[in-house]
């Protein structure tokens, strides 16, 4: 009896998975049908054109595969330049795929990136599935898996699609480790959860922090101060392998210890008198003495700007101020921000449907569209806060993922303070991001009392 009893209590959440799993493979096969009928188009100019299959191009499409194909022709070590001012790490990625055939390559990119993010939806809703936030799973998988411009990031050529997927999955693997508190599994989930970890850092090193920040955080509230030492050891070796296998790279490729070498040019395009905040073709930057390497004049030009902002407390709050809302700024509009004119969210949005005729311009653009487009950006940052205040007013688990989800917003958002201000930006964080924002929306819905499932309190 106490067999088919419990039974019983489990059948509802093994059909909401089975909810999930169904609704991934759906919307992984929509993407399959997508990607077959892409048409394949020429990319870059003069002598570095190619042909593009599979995939569409996303914000620093061509970048990549300009590294891709020098990795093709001159191989792992290529002294390409554009594999040193960006981080080779996508490229490889790339190059990695293409063994099941190089005119497949970025067709294989696009599915395997699809099947990813399928799987990081489903397992991340599972997850929370399991805690006393069941009833919010649904929505937050719905409004995670058919987001477009999430959800399609995974057929552009860009590390969007792979770094939201994973870290969708970190904070799922967490989440899982806090549910079944089985100490011979701990250190199985904290390396998986490494390695992703270090793959995300590979292919977008910005990402290290909040890798690095999640694993931390896991490991002493898992473990507590004094016995987390030799784990925290572990989860810096395993993560920090990857971008070091880069450095590694650009050492014997060109002679040149670095992961990339755009950090300090990104930073001063940021900053400066004249500066916006956003992306700027003149009038940017401080002054700066340069001399020696490419990665030395790169950290140069970090100092240089960190300086900068420290003499400069004024210009540099009103950088910051900008930089945040072109961080969150929509997609398309008088308020939009950012490098994601490829977005194929823009191929069926109304607005710029709307906007083709001067009458629509001037509704998009104009007084109204510019209330609309704030509405928008306020809309889902109170959406966001309201989940995450409402996570933390349940002083267990739920406000432990509250924290985390805190921690991946915060800290690219921070970053982004120190750079440039650019909504691509929010990508890899829209999965968490969404994830609050439908805490949020249905407990609004629900007169302001979330609505949580009875069980235990799991701390």
């Amino acid at each position: 009896m106490a067999s088919k009893s419990k039974r019983a209590r489990m059948a509802p959440k093994e059909n909401l998975q089975r909810k999930f799993l169904l609704w991934a493979i759906a919307v992984f096969f929509i993407k399959l049908a997508i990607i077959f009928r892409i048409q394949g188009m020429n990319a870059g100019s003069g002598d570095r054109i190619y042909f593009v299959d599979g995939a569409w191009l996303g914000a620093d499409g061509e970048n990549y595969l300009m590294g891709y194909n020098a990795l093709l022709k001159d191989g792992v070590f290529s002294p390409e330049s554009i594999l040193n001012y960006w981080p080779a790490g996508y490229p490889l990625v790339i190059l990695f795929l293409s063994i099941l055939g190089k005119s497949w390559a970025l067709t294989t990119l696009s599915i395997v990136q699809s099947a990813i993010f399928s799987y990081a939806a489903f397992f991340f809703a599972s997850q929370i599935s399991k805690t006393r936030l069941k009833k919010f799973a649904f929505l937050a998988f719905l409004l995670i898996i058919f987001n477009p411009t999430l959800s399609l990031s995974s057929i552009a050529v860009g590390y969007e699609s792979f770094t939201a997927s994973g870290i969708l999955i970190i904070v799922g693997l967490i989440i899982k480790d806090f549910i079944e508190k089985d100490d011979k599994k701990f250190l199985k989930n904290l390396m998986i959860s490494s390695i992703v970890v270090g793959i995300l850092s590979f292919m977008q090193p910005r990402l290290i922090v909040t890798g690095i920040l999640l694993n931390v955080f896991w490991i002493i509230a898992r473990k507590g101060v004094k016995a987390s030492s030799l784990a925290v050891v572990i989860t810096l070796v395993v993560t920090l392998f990857f971008p070091a296998t880069l450095i590694y790279r650009n050492n014997q490729a060109i002679g040149i210890n670095s992961i990339s070498t755009n950090l300090g040019v990104t930073m001063n395009i940021g900053a400066g008198d004249n500066a916006t905040g956003g992306y700027m073709k003149e009038g940017y930057g401080v002054e700066c003495d340069l001399s020696g390497t490419s990665a030395q004049q790169d950290n140069q030009r970090t100092k240089c700007v960190l300086k900068w902002y420290l003499s400069n407390p004024t210009k540099a709050i009103e950088l910051f101020y900008n930089k945040s809302i072109y961080f969150w700024s929509p997609w398309y509009g008088p308020s939009a921000n950012g490098t994601m004119a490829r977005n194929p969210w823009l191929t069926i949005n109304p607005l710029k449907n709307i906007a083709t005729t001067q009458d629509g311009f001037n509704l998009v653009y104009g007084g109204f569209g510019k209330v609309i487009s704030w509405l928008w950006l306020l809309g889902g940052l109170t959406l966001l806060l309201y989940g995450y205040f409402t996570l933390w007013r349940h002083n267990s688990l739920e406000r432990f993922i509250g924290i985390l989800a805190l921690v991946v917003i915060t800290t690219n958002w921070l970053i982004t303070l120190l750079t440039i201000g650019d909504h691509r930006f929010r990508i890899p964080i829209m999965g968490i991001s969404l994830f609050l924002q439908a805490i949020g929306l249905k407990t609004l819905f629900s007169g302001g009392k979330a609505p949580m499932v009875d069980g235990p309190a799991l701390r």
